[in-house]
């Protein structure tokens, strides 16, 4: 009995034991991949030029939303830097925390909820984007996995995504050296400062010790000094040596308190150098409130331009309106199918948040609406001296509550859209398949929107799929078509890559449309609408726009084009839709546009793109 409890005691040792060596090799093999990652991403810290990169007073690793991966790579690059640069890493969790980073890591659970930032990433061409194990190489500049049959490291670099960046990429064989990251990256600016600085203050300490120790030998020697005076038979010898020896410990005193002062002045030093590096940041800030202040006086001096901006805002908000419209009915449609089947609580107070934001714009909107109508109604002190000032202000106020309502639909349909991801992702997991294909549409309808709202503010050329991106432009008015009774047909090319500005083009096609809407079918609807596009000259297109409203006259058609001119002026219409259109074709984009209408036949315009 004794011997078979023997056994199992053997047994049930050897078992801990080789668990502990499977854990152990286990945690080894994880600490040697993160070394890896971190080492990786030193190389392409060192290795990589940014633009404006000689501004910066540091260099800033992010890592989206991985608690974890952020705690390894702050201990792993504390007290480290590059190119005569601080290394700071931040744990980032929004776009607006990505634009200030260079080099921006994607841990692989986070891929899914990062798509949306990771294509933003790469429109912005300003960071390096870096993930793991991503399944499409396209939404990443640089991928690294892990290879489990010859256990190490590879990673992969998409050249295409770094050529439409600003990034300047070295040759590879600068990353595939067996470097570790202490020959890579060197010690960080503040912390070797900080560390002389330590050193001095030691010094500065051992000196004074020093100093302390001769004044308390010169006192002895003085008191024998005094004692030996007194000594009557003391003889003359013994005396002048005592006194040798008394200026010599004076000499050295004197010498070692000289050290004392210049390393003082070297401390003093050291401060200033740490106390003008503090200030580089105020000076770029000071910079930036300069640049910003010209910019101020040189808007107030271009009139037509600000009417101009004025006018894009205005699309953008009719774009992100009409988008907010939609996929506030979906989800309407949406909510009345969850309260058939009896869905979980949850998702029913999901819906009531949804509507709970959509309020708070309306409040907001209604806010600024009061502001504008309060300014409009102040006494214009100067307006007798400048005649062109109430307009210039007017028109200020206007862009300024546009762009702000623009801010907060583009806040709300994320918002809309991070949560019906989060839904869409619950149905699937229970087995829900009929909810979460019901969800696919609005998704997607979002997913458009912000596509095209971001492209407002990128005005780079870039290759892309126009029909698909007209496509996904006209999904923004689904619903608007609908309750106006208005019927849209496409036909022409299915696909069709061209080299433009796409926020260019969906601005002129906004208008082109809103002016049917407004004019063409006088806001009453009921009408046909007809978008054909056709392959151009060389690599270009041509985009044949129709409507079967009522027609311009010839007078009108002479003048469509004209800054300010409207024929509905009783409405508050400013005029400067068609004359921004024809700018962004002509002068932006190096195009054409034509008109052809009649009144009672419709209208046709032609845009034919370079």
């Amino acid at each position: 009995m004794e011997a078979k409890f023997t056994r199992l005691r053997l047994s049930f040792i050897v078992l801990i034991i080789s668990i502990a060596v499977v854990c152990g090799q286990k945690w080894a093999q994880a600490a040697t991949i993160d070394y890896g990652k971190a080492t990786l991403v030193s190389k392409f810290a060192k290795y990589v030029t940014w633009p404006g990169e000689t501004r910066q007073s540091k260099f800033i690793i992010g890592v989206f939303d991985d608690e974890n991966q952020y705690q390894y790579f702050k201990e792993f690059f504390a007290n480290k830097g590059v190119k005569g640069k601080d290394i700071i890493v931040t744990l980032v969790t929004t776009h607006n925390e990505a634009k200030d980073v260079n080099i921006l890591y994607l841990p692989s659970p986070n891929q899914r909820k990062s798509s949306r930032l990771a294509d933003k990433i790469l429109k912005d061409g300003q960071v390096l984007l870096m993930t793991e194990d991503i399944r499409d190489l396209s939404e990443t500049m640089v991928n690294i996995a892990y290879n489990k049959q010859q256990l190490k490291l590879t990673f992969s670099v998409v050249d295409d995504n770094i050529a439409d960046s600003d990034l300047i990429m070295p040759d590879l064989s600068y990353f595939v050296d067996d470097k570790d990251d202490k020959s890579i990256l060197s010690p960080s600016p503040s912390f070797i400062a900080k560390t002389q600085q330590e050193k001095q203050k030691l010094a500065h300490q051992a000196l004074k010790k020093v100093l302390a120790q001769k004044e308390s030998l010169v006192e002895q020697l003085s008191q024998k000094l005094s004692l030996q005076e007194n000594t009557a038979n003391k003889g003359d010898a013994a005396l002048q040596a005592l006194s040798d020896r008394l200026k010599k410990a004076e000499k050295e005193a004197d010498n070692n308190s000289k050290k004392i002062k210049a390393k003082d002045k070297q401390l003093q030093k050291l401060e200033t150098q740490l106390n003008a590096q503090k200030a580089l940041l105020k000076i770029n800030k000071q910079d930036l409130q300069t640049e910003d202040n010209s910019k101020v006086t040189e808007q107030e001096n271009q009139i037509i331009e600000l009417t101009e901006q004025l006018n894009l805002q205005k699309q953008a908000l009719t774009e992100q309106q009409a988008a907010a419209t939609n996929a506030l009915a979906e989800l309407d449609k949406l909510n009345k199918l969850n309260l058939n089947k009896k869905p979980p609580s949850s998702y029913k107070a999901l819906f009531y948040v949804f509507l709970l934001i959509a309020i708070g714009a309306i409040v907001a909107a209604v806010m600024m609406w009061k502001k504008t109508k309060d300014a409009s109604s102040q006494p214009a002190s100067q307006s007798d001296k400048n005649p062109l000032l109430p307009v210039r202000e007017d028109q200020l106020i206007k862009s300024e509550n546009f762009a702000a309502l623009g801010y907060i639909a583009t806040d709300i349909t994320y918002a809309i859209g991070e949560s019906l991801d989060e839904m869409q992702t619950k149905f699937e997991k229970s087995g829900e398949t009929k909810n979460a294909a019901s969800l696919k549409p609005v998704i997607t309808l979002l997913e458009n929107f912000n596509t095209i709202a971001a492209d407002q503010d990128d005005t780079k050329t870039q290759s892309f799929d126009v029909t698909a991106y007209i496509q996904k432009m006209l999904m923004l008015y689904n619903f608007e078509f609908e309750q106006s009774n208005i019927a849209y047909n496409y036909s022409g090319e299915k696909a069709l890559t061209i080299k433009s500005v796409p926020g260019y083009i969906a601005i002129a096609l906004l208008n082109v449309i809103n002016n049917s809407l407004k004019h063409g079918f006088d806001n009453k609807g009921n009408g046909k609408i007809a978008v054909k596009v056709e392959k151009g000259a060389k690599s270009g297109a041509k985009i044949i726009y129709s409507d079967d409203g009522k027609g311009m006259s010839k007078n009108t058609i002479k003048q469509v084009f004209e800054p300010f001119f409207t024929t509905r002026s009783d409405r508050g219409y400013v005029g400067v839709g068609m004359s921004t259109t024809y700018d962004l074709i002509k002068n932006k984009l190096a195009g054409d546009i034509k008109i052809d209408s009649q009144e009672g036949k419709g209208t046709t315009v032609t845009i034919t793109l370079p």
